[in-house]
């Protein structure tokens, strides 16, 4: 089954919510830095782009300035594809993450708010979010990549001030 997909919605006149049909979005941001990007010289733009699911074209376009995507769910996942001459270069498997976050006392806590934050950890054998339970090189390099953006020591040791930092820029994420 493909196509695009389209919502047909009725008015009641008695309705409170007139109907609304939401659908959850996920951003996703292409950037040339790691990190959560600050400025508009980070993104990645004009990069073309498909998002699906269930077998339906959800959304296409072309990545603006800041590389920023926000792309709608159905049934909490969607594949996002970048595309070259409309053909498929890379893809994403974009998922709502709806178990609590690990505490931030564990290294899985500390990889998911560094996930959240647009630092990268790879897979290197982990699920296919890349959170390993483990020290990696790439958790390593995130770490003091946070670091640095946020002026603080980089030592790639996450103290409590760092996990102090990491809580305050995920609280202040939109």
């Amino acid at each position: 089954m493909s196509g695009v997909v389209s919502f047909i919605s009725r008015l009641v006149q008695s309705a409170t919510a007139h109907n609304t049909i939401n659908l959850p979005t996920v951003p996703v941001t292409f950037q040339r830095s790691p990190g959560v990007p600050t400025a508009n010289e980070r993104g990645i733009s004009d990069m073309d782009f498909r998002v699906t699911s269930l077998g339906f074209v959800l959304q296409t376009g072309r990545t603006p300035a800041n590389g920023r995507i926000d792309v709608r769910l159905v049934g909490g996942r969607a594949t996002l594809q970048l595309l070259h001459n409309g053909n498929p270069v890379a893809e994403y498997d974009i998922r709502v993450h709806t178990a609590a976050v690990e505490p931030d006392s564990t290294i899985n806590g500390i990889q998911r708010r560094l996930r959240m934050l647009g630092y990268q950890l790879g897979h290197e054998g982990a699920g296919k979010d890349g959170i390993t339970n483990t020290i990696t090189k790439l958790t390593d390099r995130a770490i003091q990549d946070f670091q640095i953006d946020q002026k603080v020591a980089f030592d790639g040791k996450v103290d409590a001030g760092t996990t102090t930092k990491i809580n305050d820029a995920v609280a202040a994420l939109p």
